[in-house]
């Protein structure tokens, strides 16, 4: 059979299609065949079914804008659509500088010809979602990679204020097995915290479930639950600090924002941590003694009614570059000012993945890949371990100088 031209060609078309797509390219466009099952169906109810990612909003939206054809020519929602019909949804352009791509910061720890473990800093969202498309961890992997055959795909993922650690395979083969000891629990993921009061157990495993919190307003929420998935968290104390703790943390399963509400359920929240926690920012002025009121915001993001998507997205991306802008300065030992007496000393969730150990799919090797603290979390504990707030005193860098 390889001698065959015609299997060969096949087998080349059938790569180009499989082929997965290059998330360093602005996509313009998508487009969808349907197929028998699909025959004599509206137009509207074919799109919402082939986009899941789009709400019923922006898929009227789409028609209503002209932007939803066949054969060239813009259709109707309702217009029935037949066996064989080729639809293309045009896609708006992106919101995003695409250029930023170039220029998202991250290190990589280990690389081989199969998979690499990459380190990212905060306030990075790590692949493609809402008003990000292309300025992810993920858009700038694929561009680091671009025409070399490889399109890297995330094994773990952390949240867009969570810095370090990230597993990512070179090939869908890589990425399964890489999964797979996901899967069986067989890769030691741990974690650095700064966390609130002062931890008095030296080592605890926290064996509580979480479900979805079906009261929350932001549907990802999670909560501590008798009837929710099993999960188990193991803390150690790193660090005593005063009123605040550093903490290390092991997951023994993969719950959504498990650390943070295993860590607020026994009184110890996540410094920070806007969901779960009691403050937004930690202040120099926190450390006075008493110290003033957590500072607190409704939302970092200020939600308005009325808001379109765009002025939601334009809103998001404006505060996560303030964020951005202000945790690189903290990195570089800069005061960060709020108001005329005060200044910024950690402004994001303060989570930290640390560590990953596990068996090498493909050579078996036992590799144990860690990520120092960042520059905020590490100036963070710096200046806490410093001592009491005095005005005007300057902030320690990560390395205590």
């Amino acid at each position: 059979m390889s001698n065959n031209p015609g299997w060969h060609i096949a087998r080349k078309r059938r790569k180009q299609k499989d082929q997965p797509a290059d998330l360093s390219e602005v996509e313009t466009a998508r487009v969808y065949k349907v197929e028998l099952p699909q025959d004599g169906m509206r137009a509207d109810k074919f799109v919402a079914k082939r986009t899941p990612w789009m709400s019923r909003t922006k898929v009227q939206a789409a028609f209503e804008e002209g932007r939803i054809r066949r054969a060239g020519a813009a259709i109707d929602a309702g217009k029935k659509l037949r066996t064989g019909d080729v639809v293309e949804l045009i896609l708006p352009p992106p919101h995003e500088d695409i250029t930023e791509m170039a220029r998202i910061p991250y290190d990589i720890i280990f690389e081989d010809e199969h998979m690499f473990v990459v380190s990212k800093p905060p306030h990075l969202i790590v692949h493609p979602t809402g008003g990000y498309r292309y300025t992810t961890l993920l858009n700038a992997l694929h561009l680091r990679f671009k025409d070399s055959g490889v399109f890297p795909k995330l094994v773990n993922r952390i949240d867009k204020e969570t810095s370090g650690l990230i597993l990512c395979g070179k090939d869908a083969a890589a990425t399964g097995k890489l999964g797979k000891a996901l899967e069986d629990k067989t890769v030691v993921k741990e974690y650095l915290a700064l966390v609130e009061g002062a931890v008095q157990v030296q080592h605890q495993l926290i064996d509580k479930p979480i479900d979805q919190d079906a009261d929350a307003e932001v549907s990802m929420l999670r909560r501590i639950d008798p009837n929710g998935q099993e999960a188990r968290t193991e803390v150690w104390v790193e660090k005593q600090l005063g009123r605040f703790t550093l903490v290390r943390c092991r997951l023994h399963t993969g719950r959504m924002h498990q650390i943070r509400v295993h860590m607020q359920s026994i009184g110890h929240p996540l410094v920070c941590d806007h969901h779960y926690g009691i403050r937004d920012e930690l202040l120099e002025s926190d450390l006075q003694d008493p110290p003033p009121p957590p500072t607190r915001m409704e939302s970092p993001y200020g939600y308005r009614d009325g808001d379109s998507d765009a002025d939601v997205s334009d809103r998001i991306r404006a505060v996560d570059t303030q964020k951005r802008h202000e945790y690189e300065a903290l990195a570089k030992g800069e005061r960060v000012p709020r108001g005329d007496n005060d200044a910024l000393l950690l402004g994001r969730c303060a989570l930290h993945s640390h560590l990953l150990r596990f068996t090498h799919p493909y050579t078996g090797q036992e590799l144990e890949l860690t990520a120092p603290l960042p520059p905020d979390i590490a100036g963070a504990v710096a200046r806490l371990d410093a001592g009491r707030f005095q005005p005007g005193t300057p902030v320690p860098g990560p390395n205590g100088a």
